[in-house]
């Protein structure tokens, strides 16, 4: 009986952990995409940006069924920074949005 006792005690730990391992289950919200927009844009890979982006609106639109890459979700930006560069994410209508350490974040559009 013990030995039973003790099988369904690991498969309970088991079965918590691997919940756990999924994530919450449930793609981004409006706040998390524009924090990880805004994110992507003033730390991308590589490179220092000398000209902070800032988004001036940010509105979600839809999110598909997600995939291993993560969520693809889309929506409407405006930007605003002195680098002219930066106005190129005013054409940008979707994105991909993962979680990274309990963090959404935006995989590089370009």
């Amino acid at each position: 009986m013990r030995c039973r006792r003790e099988y369904i005690a690991l498969i309970t730990v088991l079965m918590w952990g691997l919940a756990g391992c999924s994530g919450s289950g449930s793609e981004p919200s409006e706040a998390q995409m524009k924090d990880a927009m805004l994110d992507a844009m003033n730390h991308p890979p590589g490179i220092k940006v000398s000209d902070p982006v800032s988004i001036t609106f940010f509105k979600k639109g839809a999110c598909d069924k997600p995939t291993q890459q993560g969520y693809n979700c889309t929506f409407t930006v405006m930007v605003a920074s002195a680098n002219i560069g930066a106005s190129m994410y005013n054409n940008i209508p979707f994105g991909v949005f993962y979680q990274e350490s309990g963090s959404w974040k935006m995989r590089p559009p370009f």
